[in-house]
């Protein structure tokens, strides 16, 4: 596990780490804003502590793309360095994946807290237009300096919240996949994850309050959730039907040129919509979930393709491809599949009735300033009827959205 730091000595614990795990040579990734903020500090610090280092700045608008990629690869010269990033959760993901790639390890600076993938071995990457996991190198060490998370940009902060609040529905998802379709689970990892996810909901409740405590909770609960991840090689703990929606809209928005949404504000108003679908489920009785159960049919994947192909246009596809295990299901499979829902159906009701009413989440967003309905930021009626049609087919996770399918449940756009 790495080395984790969160107070006002980050750049002293960082000059310390390095010498513990004798490196000598660095280089530091940052992009142009970042490096004012607090990268010229730590190059700074480096240099003047005797380490050989190098710097990258990645300017302009910085995507976690093959372009990003690159910049921080090609400058790579012989002999072992460590990768030092004064990042965002952008810069995390391209340094992650370069730091695997290169063999070299890497130390993690984060600079807001708006994420919660610090720590986690798969870089969220945009390859050919296609949001995708892919697994990477997860860093030594994460030292944040509280005084620059505490003056980061108030949406940032947001966004965290938001990624945070993702949580209760993303351990509900993985629960269910336990359930329903025999995914790995471990009770453990998402009794921690949903105890983050609880303190920061408390933090939210006296936002503002102390100042310093609610960003100090926040970087917290975001990093406990990163490393929740990488206890169990697998982004589930912190992850489901929310970051579905999320990278759904953030793969269509890229294709058509609009401006970028940070990726927890995207997560904590999807959140709010997959809230909508538990409450959906708990609002099914036995007797007309086998009424649903006996009207389902397997999905008519020749239709399902063609919508897909329209909806995802240039990666539909990578998505297609990911669908295999579900495509693959014969009419006898789906019969057991439906069955295995009728005879659990009480455990699912239990882990629906964990998640809260979409009101409650709704409410603790408010109280951090962070947007809750999709209209809020720039996303259209249009995009909330296409995500909630075809979001389920983002990844191949099994999560309430792919439940909900079989029992032809959906909510209605707001």
């Amino acid at each position: 596990m790495p080395e984790v730091y969160v107070g006002h000595q980050a750049i002293e614990r960082a000059l310390d780490f390095l010498r513990q795990e004798g490196h000598r040579r660095v280089t530091l990734v940052t992009d142009d804003n970042l490096y004012e903020i607090l990268g010229r500090k730590v190059e700074t610090a480096l240099k003047e502590a005797g380490f050989e280092t190098r710097l990258i700045v990645l300017r302009g608008q910085v995507l976690a793309d093959e372009r990003s990629i690159v910049q921080v690869l090609l400058p790579r010269d012989e002999g072992e360095r460590i990768y030092l990033s004064v990042e965002s959760g952008t810069l995390t993901d391209v340094t992650r994946f370069a730091s695997h790639r290169s063999g070299c390890r890497f130390i993690a600076m984060p600079t807001a807290p708006s994420m919660d993938g610090y720590a986690s071995d798969g870089s969220s990457l945009t390859i050919g237009g296609y949001k995708q996991t892919i697994f990477s190198r997860p860093p030594i060490g994460i030292l944040a300096d509280l005084k620059t998370l505490t003056e980061a940009p108030r949406p940032m902060i947001a966004s965290g919240f938001g990624d945070m609040f993702g949580k209760f529905t993303a351990t509900a998802d993985w629960k269910l996949a336990q359930v329903l379709w025999d995914e790995p689970y471990n009770e453990e990892i998402a009794r921690r994850s949903r105890a983050a996810v609880e303190n920061c909901a408390a933090q939210a409740r006296v936002f503002g309050q102390d100042w310093e405590a609610n960003i100090h909770a926040l970087m917290s609960g975001l990093l406990e959730e990163g490393l929740c991840m990488l206890a169990v090689s697998s982004s589930r703990p912190a992850s489901g039907s929310e970051h579905q929606f999320s990278h759904f809209w953030e793969m269509k928005m890229l294709r058509e040129g609009r401006p970028a949404v940070f990726h927890g504000t995207k997560v904590g108003i999807a959140s709010v919509m997959t809230a909508g679908y538990y409450r959906l489920i708990r609002g099914l009785d036995r007797a007309e979930l086998k009424a649903r159960l006996d009207a389902a049919r397997l999905p008519d994947w020749e239709a399902e393709i063609a919508g897909i192909r329209q909806v995802y246009g240039p990666v539909a596809e990578d998505v297609i491809a990911s669908q295999k295990a579900y495509m693959q299901m014969t009419p006898e499979g789906f019969e057991a599949y439906k069955h295995r829902i009728l005879e659990r159906w009480d455990e699912v009701q239990a882990i629906a009735a964990a998640v809260p009413e979409p009101e409650t989440i709704t409410a603790l967003l408010r109280q951090v300033g962070a947007p809750a309905a999709p209209a809020e930021v720039g996303l259209t009626d249009e995009d909330v009827r296409q995500a909630l049609r075809y979001a389920l087919y983002v990844r191949s996770a099994y999560t309430v959205l792919r439940l909900c399918q079989a029992l032809d449940l959906t909510l209605q756009p707001a």
